[in-house]
């Protein structure tokens, strides 16, 4: 039986040490790059972090050193496929907010949802019982679109830091240790699984987060994580393309005024090179059209959606090969394949917004047909390739008018 009754003294003085948590907080480093991070494979598992505490990657600058990194990677190691790890931060987030940027991320296109916000409560020191029946909805929403692995990590020991190894932090540490007591129950009843993050290994408290305490905490993670994807083993549906989906993807990421870049032209260029095609392209496609943001191998302004190949590919999991356009039923009229461009083969992997709308593709093409194998080892470049030219798409900023 968890004693759920909180002296006021501890209260008082738990809002004194969040002032302090708070001091501690502004003067370090935090993830500035785009929310994402991933390990390239086949058959990619997507999965969503949301939250407080190590979501939010305090004493790292870039989210490939943080947690979500640090899952990716661990992740493709566990299964041997590909992890593509997003993440919604958020410094305060306990249960009451947690539901609304779960909601925001359209997290009905994960394959796992990670929460994260018992350390957030423990220093509010939330009443239990009122806190047990808000994580217990919490869990089922995440739980209620669709088959899904969903995760609650519990509050990692707050004294293993040194600035909060402290009156203040004993008191919390105390009060977290409860919560995950409450938290363990809950997952079970609902059935999410429990991760309760351990210390980090080493002598002493740090002043600060490390690479080496992201990865620590990402292998208990996937611990618990890998079993249940491979024992489910079932992907996600894709979201179907809409047009106008895209339309407004592609307005919110201003698309429209993107001239020329220097780095997504390379990242084309490379896979033109890399796959020994004569045409390579970053193309996107809105509700009519398809058009080059980037290309290599020929000029085209755009071409009718209906003509289009990349439509095609954005509806795939995991990226679409054609080895003969002549033989494909979707192709074998298309004027790209009949006319003098005489395009036989083509490959491309799907492009997001950071939403989730698919609004294009990386996409290769060559007049030589190819045979099937051949075609799944180019979208393992493609894959990767496609991953870094959407994080060039998303830091864009347009310029000031």
């Amino acid at each position: 039986m968890v004693d759920d009754r909180v002296p006021l003294s501890h209260r008082v003085a738990m809002r004194l040490w969040r002032a302090h948590v708070a001091a501690v907080r502004s003067r370090l480093v935090r993830p500035v790059d785009g929310r994402q991070a991933y390990a390239a494979g086949r058959r990619t598992i997507r999965v969503l972090l949301v939250g407080s505490g190590p979501v939010m990657g305090w004493g790292v600058g870039s989210h490939d050193l943080a947690l979500p990194g640090a899952v990716a990677r661990a992740l493709a190691a566990a299964t041997g496929r590909g992890a593509v790890v997003d993440v919604v931060p958020h410094p305060s987030a306990g249960v009451a907010r947690l539901g609304r940027l779960l909601d925001r991320a359209g997290f009905e296109r994960y394959d796992a949802v990670v929460l994260s916000g018992a350390v957030a409560d423990a220093l509010r020191m939330a009443e239990l019982p009122a806190w047990a029946v808000e994580l217990r909805k919490l869990l089922e929403h995440a739980r209620s679109c669709g088959p899904r692995t969903v995760v609650w990590l519990g509050a990692q020991p707050i004294l293993s830091i040194q600035p909060y190894d402290n009156a203040g932090g004993r008191i919390g540490d105390q009060h977290a240790r409860r919560l995950n007591t409450v938290a363990r129950d809950v997952c079970h009843e609902t059935g999410a699984l429990y991760v309760g993050l351990r210390a980090p290994d080493h002598a002493e408290p740090r002043r600060r987060r490390t690479p080496a305490d992201y990865l620590f905490w990402a292998r208990q993670i996937v611990d618990a994580l890998a079993p249940a994807l491979q024992e489910r083993d079932a992907q996600r549906a894709v979201r179907a393309a809409d047009g106008a989906d895209r339309v407004e993807a592609i307005e919110r990421l201003k698309l429209s005024r993107r001239g020329g870049d220097a780095r997504l032209d390379g990242i084309v260029s490379t896979a033109k090179r890399t796959l020994g095609t004569e045409i390579a392209m970053f193309t996107v496609l809105d509700d009519r059209s398809e058009w080059p943001l980037s290309s290599t191998g020929a000029v085209l302004h755009s071409i009718p959606i209906e003509q289009s190949a990349c439509i095609h590919t954005i509806q795939t999991d995991d990226g679409m090969v054609v080895p003969n356009a002549e033989e494909d039923d979707r192709f074998a009229a298309n004027a790209l394949v009949t006319g003098p461009a005489g395009l036989h083969y083509y490959a491309g992997y799907p492009v997001e917004a950071p939403d989730g709308t698919r609004i294009g593709a990386l996409c290769v093409f060559g007049r030589a047909p190819r045979d099937r194998t051949e075609g799944e080892a180019d979208l393992d470049v493609l894959r990767e390739l496609a991953l870094l030219a959407q994080r060039e798409l998303w830091r864009w900023e347009p310029p000031e008018d």
